[in-house]
């Protein structure tokens, strides 16, 4: 059985006009950006309702390290809603610099497309992609 994605525009923090992604690349990119929505921020229906996961409001909070001790599954389950993806595996690394936490999180997943790992950059500011392979 073959399967195909599609093609979109490529987005991870904007949208690069005149530059497309397919195949494992377009699902990856739906991957990061569903791990840096708020939940709730998209309208529509319930599905938009119960869409995302801000990692970044994560990280810095009170309970930083129950957050990080849960915060694998948590990302499994959101990214188990897109039925493109057959399996994930997440792991994370802290890093504590000055006082600062930041994270790795390094993401394996698997589609009918085939296999790629994603891994982000979080800090209480931001999320940086730090590649897709």
């Amino acid at each position: 059985m073959t399967t195909n994605f599609g093609r979109d525009v490529s987005c991870t923090d904007s949208m690069r006009s005149g530059r497309y992604a397919t195949g494992v690349r377009l699902v990856a990119e739906a991957c990061y950006r569903r791990l840096t929505t708020p939940r709730g921020m998209l309208y529509g229906g319930e599905e938009e309702q119960n869409y995302g996961l801000d990692i970044t409001s994560l990280v810095g909070t009170s309970s930083a390290k129950a957050d990080a001790a849960s915060l694998p599954g948590r990302i499994e389950a959101e990214l188990r809603k897109d039925e493109r993806i057959d399996t994930v595996k997440v792991t994370i690394d802290e890093i504590a610099t000055a006082g600062e936490i930041s994270w790795v999180v390094t993401i394996d997943v698997v589609t009918a497309e085939g296999p790629f790992a994603l891994q982000i950059g979080v800090s209480e500011v931001t999320a940086q992609l730090l590649g897709i392979t």
